[in-house]
């Protein structure tokens, strides 16, 4: 069965290694042919899938775009002030994954990420009273296909927003659960 591969982040993973596409199809044991085929948006097998994911040391699921209605959820900590926070994360080991915006910034170690974000950067997409009783709290980033549909399954939708970064968002609840939402178009 044919498996929809996300073409920039193959891009991505083989231009940050200053690679050609003959040398990801060499070393991965694909036809070059293949490579560009799959950087133009074609499908891939099980097989060049699991080749090309091997070569990157990645999962294949960081290599597809899925169908499924929740794309990936990441952990978002909204906190006062970022820097003794992110000074633990680089402690314990996590890189930091820039965002070009002072008030949020992601870290990663391995497969894990976590999103740091200041009071002051959300309060820049969302009410002040919707965010204060999240400060110091933990919730989950959850990117969907469909902000409409998901929005669906909870309580109560507090509040919708397209982001100053262009991300249409939904801050949610359900009793003592909050979350946002923040659709994708899946690339």
């Amino acid at each position: 069965m044919p498996i929809v591969v996300n073409r920039a982040r193959l891009k991505s993973e083989r231009s940050k290694r200053g690679w050609s596409q003959d040398h990801l199809a060499a070393a991965s044991g694909i036809s070059t042919r293949t490579v560009q085929r799959l950087e133009q948006g074609g499908k891939a097998t099980f097989s060049s899938l699991t080749a090309l994911a091997a070569t990157f040391a990645l999962s294949m699921d960081a290599l597809t775009i899925s169908t499924d209605p929740v794309r990936r959820t990441t952990p978002l900590t909204i906190l006062p002030d970022l820097a003794s926070s992110l000074d633990r994360f680089r402690c314990m080991g996590f890189g930091v994954i820039e965002t070009n915006d002072s008030g949020c910034v992601g870290v990663a170690a391995g497969s894990s990420y976590h999103l740091l974000c200041s009071r002051a950067f959300m309060v820049g997409d969302y009410p002040e009273g919707a965010i204060a009783p999240l400060v110091g709290q933990t919730i989950p980033y959850i990117w969907v296909s469909s902000l409409e549909a998901a929005c669906h399954v909870w309580s109560r939708v507090v509040h919708q927003v397209v982001t100053h970064r262009g991300t249409r968002e939904a801050l949610v609840e359900a009793g003592d659960q909050w979350a946002i939402l923040a659709e994708t178009s899946g690339s």
